[in-house]
């Protein structure tokens, strides 16, 4: 947001306009504050399966409680709200903390917030086309990220899929519907005192984000993938039960 002091407070406003939670995270890092972690939110203690499955409705904890801050529990909730109510907290800069949103949060309308994350500048024009050219768009050190709400329509979407041009190695652009944060604010660890790197929201700082259709997105990925000869691969990681969020909300 170049027309403004690149503190947090307009980065706070931006997710209260849009109904998106902030997540407060370490400086220099996507790491999340110690408050808002597991041991943080319910100490050496926390409930288990059956305790949560019964408090919350939720119907695929599993065997194990996944219970990291991608898990949003009331609980986590509140610590994080309790949180942005530190006096003077709108004036921090990225020093002191960090900002990101995450995949798996409600948003205030209903929906959650999924990311397309573009690593190959080759692929950066991907936000110029619709549906993304509607999209609020956050710059680091390379690439560049989109921002929107996702309408899953009945679907339950892959948490992380990757285009890629090879098996192995990385790919030119993901898109993670779950189980994922993306920095909105804050310092790339790759910063130094002399060439500070910012993530900032540099298209879309005000205005409403998108809510996109899930057939709308996976078609013009698909689309952007056949024109760089880009595979389609499953990204890292498990399949958490995250993935079922609309049950959550």
């Amino acid at each position: 947001m170049p027309d403004t002091p690149y503190l947090a407070g307009p980065v706070l406003d931006w997710c209260e306009e849009n109904g998106v939670v902030p997540i407060p995270c370490r400086p220099g890092s996507k790491v999340p504050i110690g408050s808002i972690s597991r041991r943080g939110v319910y100490g050496d203690h926390p409930p288990s399966p059956e305790a949560l499955l019964v408090r919350y409705g939720r119907e695929r904890f599993g065997g194990v409680v996944r219970d990291s801050f991608h898990l949003p529990t009331p609980e986590r909730l509140d610590r994080i709200a309790r949180f942005w109510r530190t006096p003077g907290v709108r004036l921090w800069g990225p020093e002191v903390l960090s900002i990101s949103v995450d995949m798996n949060y409600p948003t205030e309308d209903g929906y959650t917030v999924a990311c397309l994350d573009i690593d190959d500048d080759s692929c950066v024009s991907l936000l110029e086309r619709p549906p993304f050219d509607a999209c609020p768009v956050i710059a680091g050190q390379h690439g560049a990220k989109a921002l929107f709400k996702l309408d899953r329509e009945g679907g339950r979407t892959r948490p992380i899929t990757q285009f890629a041009a090879a098996p192995q190695g990385p790919p030119a652009f993901e898109l993670f519907t779950c189980s994922k944060h993306a920095l909105v604010f804050g310092l790339h660890p790759a910063s130094t005192p002399g060439h500070p790197v910012h993530y900032q929201i540099v298209r879309g700082a005000r205005g409403s984000m998108p809510v996109l259709c899930w057939s709308a997105v996976t078609a013009a990925l698909l689309s952007a993938a056949r024109e760089h000869a880009l595979s389609v691969r499953k990204g890292a990681g498990p399949d958490l039960d995250q993935a079922g969020l609309e049950r959550w909300t």
